[in-house]
């Protein structure tokens, strides 16, 4: 990056020099900034033109990452929200069967156990016995069997206590609901944990390409002015320096600075506003 910090001198050094050399060598200072500018300009536009697709590039992979982040982020909050409206629906109907006396499970401990163990023995039998076409199709049938008569025993117990399965059905879709969001969650964090490195890279990228545009800005700025300026110094350095000097001299001749003539001024604006009656006590 190109610096354009001009040098600085030591206060001593500075009050010994003349008005004629500090005019000189700013004159001197335009001239080789009107020189170089052109190669300062040159070499910041070749930053510039370099660092673009790079931000660019940067842009696009923190805009498509925040997008990921956003798109998770909503799926978890939909989900959640939804999955809170069963639960307070679950609640109620959970309060309302321990009140009835109907909160009872509609598929005791037992009668899985017995189903498994039956299951079980089934396929044992299917898996360890050379048992022929016939056989082996009436164990499949059996277990089939099985698993047909207890859906119909969960079916009767459903219509002879539909709030119970009701809450039961609920229940089943806010846990469903709860795991969608807590994998949406995850996928966000996975998402906001990758992408924090490119979105500290985009913001130092790009800092750095919009501070290389404002030097070159100000670079043709300059350089736009050069002629001017370093006419205007030939033209001070030709002509004198009394129009200059002209302040300095008023000080030592007993005016007072510029800056204390302001100061009055404003004083004497201050005491000339007129005081709104209300701003003091009666």
């Amino acid at each position: 990056m190109v610096n354009l910090i001009r040098p600085t001198m030591e206060i001593d050094a500075l009050l010994n020099v003349t008005p004629q050399e500090i005019a000189e060598q700013l004159l001197t200072r335009r001239k080789v900034l009107r020189e170089q500018l052109p190669n300062i300009i040159k070499t910041l536009d070749g930053e510039s033109e370099s660092l673009s697709p790079k931000v660019i590039k940067l842009k696009e992979k923190n805009d498509k990452n925040k997008i990921e982040i956003s798109r998770h982020k909503e799926r978890r909050d939909g989900l959640q929200t939804e999955a809170r409206v069963l639960l307070d629906e679950i609640k109620l109907i959970q309060e309302e069967l321990s009140n009835s006396g109907n909160m009872i499970n509609l598929d005791p401990k037992w009668k899985k156990e017995r189903m498994w163990e039956e299951l079980q023995d089934i396929e044992f039998k299917i898996q360890t016995m050379a048992l022929d076409q016939k056989s082996e199709k009436k164990m499949i049938e059996a277990r089939k069997r099985i698993l047909q008569q207890n859906e119909e025993w969960l079916k009767e117990r459903k219509v002879s206590n539909p709030k119970m399965a009701i809450y039961i059905e609920k229940r089943k879709k806010m846990n469903a609901l709860y795991k969608d969001a807590d994998k949406s969650h995850l996928e966000m964090i996975k998402r906001v944990q990758k992408g924090e490195p490119i979105h500290a890279k985009y913001i130092v990228t790009k800092d750095e390409f919009i501070d290389i545009n404002r030097q070159k800005d100000r670079a043709k700025e300059l350089f736009k002015n050069s002629d001017r300026d370093v006419l205007f110094w030939e033209n001070k350095i030709s002509g004198g320096l009394e129009d200059l000097l002209q302040p300095a001299n008023d000080v030592k001749n007993g005016s007072p600075s510029t800056f204390v003539s302001k100061k009055k001024s404003i004083n004497k604006i201050k005491l000339s506003k007129p005081i709104i009656k209300g701003d003091e006590e009666e």
